[in-house]
């Protein structure tokens, strides 16, 4: 016997093959994209969806994880003249949950 490769006088037949589980069902979210401009494109593993401006559209979770990371990251100047970081979304938009 090759290394590695266990000596067993049962025979491998007699064992199911492993059933593969389905895929978990991923949340679905109904979402509008608010203001002018052309289309809004999400990209998730190598995926790209193109969602419509205000119209009301479904997303699922991963998409709106990515989007909710999108965001400019800047500083600006309070009136006490202290730089301050603020973050501030990509895109307008509502969501609620289906």
């Amino acid at each position: 016997m090759p290394r590695g490769i266990p000596n067993t006088t049962e025979s491998n037949e007699s064992q199911p093959l492993a059933v593969k589980a389905a895929p978990a069902k991923v949340k679905q979210y109904r979402i509008t994209f608010h203001g002018e401009g052309g289309d809004v494109e999400i990209g998730h593993n190598y995926k790209l969806n193109l969602y419509k401006r205000n119209v009301p559209t479904t997303i699922d979770a991963n998409y709106l994880s990515v989007l909710k990371h999108s965001v400019i990251t800047t500083q600006i100047q309070d009136s006490d003249g202290k730089w301050k970081a603020v973050s501030i979304p990509t895109f307008q938009y509502t969501v609620e949950e289906l």
